[in-house]
């Protein structure tokens, strides 16, 4: 399929709701491995221009790290990873609020740090699961490793014979849905550790992929942003800011907002502790007045209700 032709529309999410449409409970490790906390994964909305027309969405996701739901320690024989069951919340809300988006034209990008174990913070496994799961909902599902993800060798081949899967396990750059994509998982760090790279090696591959020139880059480190505060890989963001404009979706360290701009107009998505689906902007719009009218019924539905009551 071919790349957009020189002066087409970069993608640009203008618009981020303030508040989650939705939000998935769950349950993860606490800190030092001390018992367990309770989390909800909130899901935003977006609007964005630039998409092809052969794209009705975007899903952008990472750092899935632990079970769906509250989960007791009775409960916790066989839980299901939260990417196993945010696929199917995502899918459910598509139906809300999307109906005229096809499941089969929405992409998917995952950012890493797919799996999680309640009982060890900071655990490594297997995120398999989790790649089929939104594969068996939507139509195409790309992305990368974080540093906590260990796909086995059969797990890799198994992504690699499935249709609509794209797992990026070396840094390179595809052609889907009419968007150069290009994708760099892992972290800086010791060399010899599971996917991790020596600082020099990581933004020598990172330069390669930028000479691309693609549409939207998958990392799971992301840069740092120091005009807000946001903490991450000043060498990562060096690299982009001197390149051409583009999508960025990352994760790995946590930002209290969910997009920030670098000085060259690059828009970095960062994902951890947050889910973001992009619409074209005018689909965005008609989200929008469906969430209001939803919203509306369900202020007015709680109001009769307390009136009724004696």
């Amino acid at each position: 399929m071919k790349s957009r032709r020189k002066g087409e529309a970069r993608l640009n999410v203008v618009s981020i709701a303030e508040e989650p449409v939705e939000q998935l409970p769950y349950t993860a490790a606490a800190p030092g491995s001390r018992g367990v906390i309770y989390g909800y994964l909130p899901v935003y909305f977006g609007g964005m221009l630039g998409l092809p027309d052969e794209v009705d969405a975007l899903i952008l996701a990472s750092d899935l790290q632990g079970v769906a739901g509250h989960l007791s320690a009775d409960e916790m024989h066989s839980p299901r990873l939260i990417g196993e069951e945010l696929p199917e919340m995502l899918a459910l809300l598509l139906e809300s609020y999307c109906p005229r988006c096809d499941p089969e034209r929405i992409v998917v990008l995952l950012c890493g740090d797919l799996y999680g174990d309640p009982a060890q913070r900071g655990s490594s496994g297997d995120p398999l699961p989790v790649w089929e799961a939104f594969r068996s909902h939507f139509g195409t599902v790309l992305g990368v490793a974080g540093n906590h993800d260990m796909v086995t060798a059969e797990g890799k081949a198994r992504l690699a014979a499935a249709p609509g899967i794209d797992f990026y396990g070396e840094p390179r750059t595809a052609q889907h849905s009419g968007l150069n994509i290009a994708g760099l998982g892992g972290v800086t760090g010791r060399a010899g550790k599971p996917n991790r790279m020596s600082e020099e090696e990581y933004i020598g591959e990172l330069q390669k992929l930028l000479r691309r020139n693609p549409d939207v880059l998958m990392l799971h480190q992301g840069p740092d942003v120091p005009a807000y505060g946001l903490p991450g890989h000043a060498g990562i963001r060096r690299e982009l800011s001197a390149g051409p404009p583009l999508l960025l979706c990352c994760g790995h360290v946590h930002w209290d907002r969910p997009m920030a701009e670098l000085d060259n107009g690059t828009q970095v998505i960062n994902t951890d502790g947050r889910v973001l689906w992009c619409l074209p902007l005018r689909s965005w719009i008609k989200s929008k007045s469906l969430l209001f009218q939803a919203a509306f019924e369900n202020s007015t539905r709680a109001k009769l209700t307390s009136r009724s009551l004696p």
